[in-house]
């Protein structure tokens, strides 16, 4: 074998390693979020979806899940190697997108364009397109949560009573199975 074909055998060698290398998954970022979405989305059948208990309730729980993601993601990195500055901004920038355009639909309720319930829905249509698009493009376990709070939307749509509550019980019964899942598979490869 000459000097050249050697190269080009170690190269794509590296490079399939490359391409088959996933990040670490941290199941405990899942679990996070299904406790934080199982007891939010309920809030709004209980208290009602014009309670400031709700705007509360995300105002503090949506920044610690955060701020949690955030630590154990680069925990994460970090043990396995592959600690990225560049994939954690585009993951904050996803998620800060959501929050932003979530902020700006409030605005149709204070136009009176849009009642507190539907802007509950529409925050979790959004929720939904955020984590199919992260699905898409950063992390596969996400497109099925995505289409699961697809569904859960339908719900705060068409079923007046416990709408919010079915939806963040399907949330969170999808981010619990994808946290299963995941372990699964890791567990598989070693």
């Amino acid at each position: 074998m000459t000097d050249t074909a050697s190269i080009k055998d170690d190269i794509a060698y590296v490079r399939a390693v490359a391409e088959r290398s996933q990040p670490g998954h941290v199941p405990a970022i899942y679990l996070i979020w299904a406790v934080i979405c199982l007891c939010g989305f309920p809030l709004v059948d209980l208290v009602g979806p014009g309670s400031s208990m709700v705007g509360v309730y995300w105002s503090i729980a949506g920044p610690i899940g955060g701020a949690l993601t955030w630590w154990l993601a680069v925990r994460a990195g970090r043990h396995t190697g592959q600690a990225d500055r560049r994939t954690g901004k585009r993951w904050a920038g996803h998620f800060l997108g959501f929050f932003a355009i979530g902020v700006l639909g409030m605005g149709l309720v204070l136009a009176g364009q849009l009642s507190w319930s539907g802007v509950g829905s529409l925050w979790i249509l959004i929720l939904a397109l955020t984590y199919f698009l992260a699905g898409l493009h950063l992390e596969r376990r996400l497109m099925p949560v995505g289409i699961v709070l697809a569904v859960g939307y339908l719900f705060t749509l068409y079923l007046p009573e416990y709408g919010f509550t079915t939806a963040g019980v399907l949330v969170a019964v999808a981010l619990v199975a994808q946290a299963w899942l995941g372990t699964r598979a890791k567990h598989a490869a070693d």
